[in-house]
């Protein structure tokens, strides 16, 4: 199995001097194989993705699978640039839940209409198929994919992707279960045991990291700060302390951080990671971390 990121970006793409290393395109991730081809999200990072498959298949038909997390703006919005698309031959099969009372395919020709863009879905010459999910798993060729639901204002998944040899996780969007719980009270106490260095996670937390257990890679969302969360409480993301916390209660071998802010510049990217490895390694804890950048391969052999 192979994991290539296209997109790493939360919220909004942001291209500029601040981002050229971990790069500014919104939300997709390739994992792929010799006969499987899933692309996780179709934000701004699919252009270039469908730019590379075309070069990659070299005029032989392109046959993906798409696993949209949810319909918030920076995960769909590449899609209409995705040009595999626009070749008769190719196809894709489009995978996500039920939006907001819409259905799956409904919410991708809204997105299409003479309104935004010129190009309607139905003039798409690709074949184009669309289910839309529950929790049930889904199998692609020997692959098999699990969604959940995780913490995100609408309806959200998450996905759990198993090869027969290897797990990887997507949790792109997710916040914690104990804050947004108790943000109607008294807001001091929510933090308590953040300043004190620990994280406690609520049931539903736990659930996720019940359906995480064992993963060899595990991205999960880690757009802010602590103090930047305090001020965010229910806009859906994460702290980097939490996303640590959920890989190392899953018992994952590695974790990205994913969906960084549009606000955060390479530089403090850089100083994020090392404070953070750096921390792990004083705790004796084997946890491998990265930061996602544009570009980053992970091959699991």
């Amino acid at each position: 199995m192979k994991i290539r990121f296209w997109g790493t970006r939360g919220s909004i793409a942001t291209p500029g001097q601040d981002t050229v290393k971990y790069g500014g395109n919104t939300s997709c991730v390739e994992m792929s194989d010799d006969d499987t081809l899933l692309i996780f999200d179709s934000g701004t990072g699919i252009r270039p993705l469908g730019m590379d498959l075309q070069k990659r298949f070299r005029g032989t038909k392109i046959h993906g699978h798409l696993f949209i997390t949810h319909f918030h703006l920076d995960h769909i919005q590449g899609f209409p640039f995705f040009m595999p698309v626009y070749v008769p031959g190719n196809s894709f099969t489009i995978y996500g839940c039920e939006g907001a009372g819409k259905k799956l395919e409904n919410i991708f020709v809204g997105q299409m209409s003479p309104e935004y863009f010129p190009v309607t879905l139905r003039e798409m010459p690709a074949e184009l198929k669309f289910i839309q999910l529950t929790t049930r798993p889904v199998t692609v060729n020997k692959w098999t994919v699990f969604p959940t639901y995780v913490n995100h204002p609408g309806l959200a998944l998450g996905y759990r992707v198993e090869d027969g040899r290897h797990k990887v996780a997507f949790i792109t969007d997710n916040e914690p279960f104990r804050y947004l719980l108790r943000q109607q009270g008294n807001l001091l106490p929510v933090y308590d045991d953040i300043e004190k260095g620990s994280i406690q996670l609520e049931r539903e937390d736990h659930n996720l990291c019940d359906f995480l257990r064992g993963v060899d890679v595990l991205i999960h969302d880690a757009q802010y700060t602590t103090d930047e969360y305090k001020t965010k409480l229910s806009w859906g993301h994460s702290f980097y302390e939490f996303a640590i916390e959920m890989a190392v209660q899953a018992q994952a071998k590695q974790l990205v951080f994913f969906h960084h802010d549009p606000m955060r510049p390479d530089r403090q990217i850089d100083e994020f990671l090392v404070k953070y490895q750096q921390n792990l390694q004083e705790r004796k804890i084997p946890l491998i971390v990265h930061a996602a950048w544009e570009g980053m391969t992970l091959d699991l052999p």
